[in-house]
């Protein structure tokens, strides 16, 4: 009798562990899909909006199906990181709280929609295991985003070249007609942001590489260099100076690095070269500075992008004059910028249906005084930790999108939430703890 309670206390024994087992190969099953589906996220980013949004889906799906909804929650209630990165979604709710005053709920709804991705990677990032996101698995996505605008960019650039055989117009060498995938602005900001990652992933790592993979490294920053320039996207083009700027001083000031400080200011000399080189970019930079100089004399016709755009300014703070605490609504601010275009004769906004062509301007003018301070709030704390922390990355890609939205709506489509959302969630979490990022949280 004892013989068999001891053998049936080892069988029970065997088929615990195999359930155990199996949980575990569950767990690691999920753990896989999620690096899979983070690494066609950075690839996708910079190509199709379409791809990325199924790879969110996906990893929307994944989350759920993992289960574990205790542990999920005993993480954000143990690790303060977490905690903070939830932080990130207050934008999203004051959003939301906008709808309780605004009187277009179709289009509310489709804002809101789009703003997904403001909630989604805050609570993705907030949950799931630490030990996906090791600081080895973190460069990996790095380096498949920067493959990504690598792709798009010569797509684009080999789309060009079979045009202009046929045509012979080297216009299609620029700006609108060159970016493929997304407006040049955005397409100029993903170059950029890869720019950052090739520059300080490769400083970071110096050591690893031999001189032709550095040649290599070098190419690859020219031929990125010289894309942003033939996208002519102004502020693309003025990030990208900024840019070399603070790395040459961070090297110089903060490294001690005087040496590697000229790196930056080489590959800026090869920007300013291409500028010269190229005089459609050169046509659209000098354009832009006699309209700001001669902001009085913009007409309401007038299409020149940098003056239809201060038209749109003006118009946006004539409702913020209006609505100066609340704004107008989630859904209405579409609705109010349309009215005061036709009221001062605005034709080209108004035959656009242009939005604020400003996100600090786009919030406040949708959600008031209080989305304006979260917004500004959402890029000044981070801004602040990751440079304090040395987190050049983080650094720098706050820097670019605090830019380039002073004349996009960025958060206002798909493009620009979701590079926002995921590379800042991932880059929080980058920033929150220390390298080597090795330890797993379960």
């Amino acid at each position: 009798m004892d013989l068999r309670e001891t053998r049936e206390r080892e069988i029970s024994k065997a088929r615990k562990i195999t359930w155990g087992m199996i949980w575990n190969w569950i767990a690691l099953f999920h753990r896989i899909v999620y690096i899979l589906l983070f690494l066609a996220l950075g690839f996708a980013i910079p190509i199709k909006n379409r791809t990325a949004t199924w790879v969110i889906g996906f990893l929307v799906i994944n989350w759920a199906a993992e289960l574990r909804f205790w542990a999920k929650l005993k993480r954000i209630v143990k690790e303060r990181h977490r905690q903070n990165l939830l932080l990130f979604t207050g934008l999203y709710f004051v959003y939301l709280m906008g709808l309780l005053y605004t009187s277009n709920m179709e289009y509310a709804r489709f804002d809101i929609q789009v703003k997904l991705s403001l909630l989604v990677f805050p609570i993705l990032f907030a949950t799931i295991d630490g030990w996906i996101f090791s600081f080895l698995r973190i460069n990996y996505i790095f380096l498949t985003y920067i493959a990504g605008c690598l792709a798009a960019t010569i797509v684009c650039l080999t789309s060009a070249m079979i045009r202009y055989g046929d045509t012979c117009d080297s216009g299609v060498f620029f700006y609108i007609q060159l970016s493929l995938f997304h407006h040049p602005s955005y397409l100029a900001m993903f170059v950029n942001f890869a720019i950052v990652l090739i520059v300080f992933l490769t400083y970071d790592n110096f050591h690893l590489f031999k001189r032709w993979q550095l040649l290599l490294i070098t190419l690859l920053l020219v031929f990125f260099n010289l894309m942003v320039v033939l996208l002519s996207s102004k502020m693309g083009i003025i990030s990208l100076i900024v840019i070399y700027l603070l790395m040459a001083f961070i090297f110089f000031y903060r490294q001690s690095s005087p040496k590697k400080a000229i790196y930056p200011l080489v590959m800026l000399s090869t920007v300013v070269l291409f500028i010269w080189l190229f005089p459609q970019t050169m046509e659209r930079l000098e354009t832009t500075t006699k309209t700001v100089k001669n902001i009085e004399a913009i007409q309401p016709d007038m299409k020149e992008s940098t003056g239809s755009r201060i038209l749109v300014w003006q118009s946006g703070w004539q409702i913020i004059q209006d609505h100066p605490f609340f704004g107008v609504g989630t859904g209405d601010v579409k609705d109010a910028l349309l009215e005061v275009y036709s009221h001062q004769g605005i034709k080209y906004a108004y035959s656009r249906r242009l939005n604020a062509h400003n996100q600090y301007l786009q919030t406040y003018l949708s959600v008031g005084l209080i989305g304006f301070l979260v917004l500004v709030a959402m890029l000044v704390w981070p801004g602040i930790l990751a440079f304090r922390r040395k987190n050049y990355i983080y650094f720098f890609f706050i820097l670019l999108v605090s830019m380039n939205i002073l004349v996009e709506s960025m958060f206002e489509c798909q493009a620009g939430i979701v590079f926002y959302a995921f590379f800042n969630a991932l880059l929080f979490w980058y920033s929150s703890i220390d390298k080597p990022m090795e330890q797993a949280s379960n």
